[in-house]
């Protein structure tokens, strides 16, 4: 028997060795499920916070975009009125040159305006002789220059040159 009582020694041990790590699984897969639980919650918390956080973010850049879009505006349109301002200016400018030149007489105007003003008959019946003495001359002058270019060109012809001036 003492056999039998080693025997059933060994079961008991063995089934006690069993029974014991059977109990330390279990253990250890409700610390595993506890842990698992937690890591789950832990993870939830993160990924609601991680959310929390974009959603902050988010707002915040569409705050200072928001801010940034008013302040450009803002500066636009001051620049809009100091450009105004300025073509106002320029405008006055122009308008005040433009005033200038039309009062000041010109060469053609002013030669003209002295002959207009006849006070007597006598004086405009001078003024349109004097305009047509002019207009006389003005073509003699407009044909001295060409006889004068004839005369330069046909430099070894100078013998006829002053036969053709006696006739003119």
């Amino acid at each position: 028997m003492p056999d039998n009582d080693f025997l059933a020694r060994s079961r008991d041990a063995g089934t006690e060795a069993v029974q014991k790590g059977q109990d330390a699984l279990e253990q250890l897969l409700n610390q595993l499920g506890r842990t698992s639980e937690q890591m789950n919650k832990a993870s939830q918390d993160q990924a609601r916070q991680a959310q929390e956080l974009v959603q902050e973010l988010l707002e915040r850049g569409q705050a200072a975009s928001e801010k940034l879009l008013e302040n450009l505006e803002r500066e636009l349109r001051a620049q809009i009125a100091l450009v105004r301002k300025d073509m106002a200016q320029i405008e006055k400018r122009l308008t005040a040159v433009g005033r200038t030149v039309q009062s000041m007489p010109s060469k053609a105007t002013g030669s003209a305006a002295k002959k207009a003003p006849a006070t007597t008959p006598a004086a405009a019946e001078k003024a349109p002789a004097k305009k047509k003495a002019a207009a006389k001359k003005a073509p003699a002058k407009k044909k001295a220059p060409a006889k004068k270019k004839a005369a330069a060109k046909k430099a070894p012809a100078k013998k006829k040159a002053p036969a053709k001036k006696a006739a003119g």
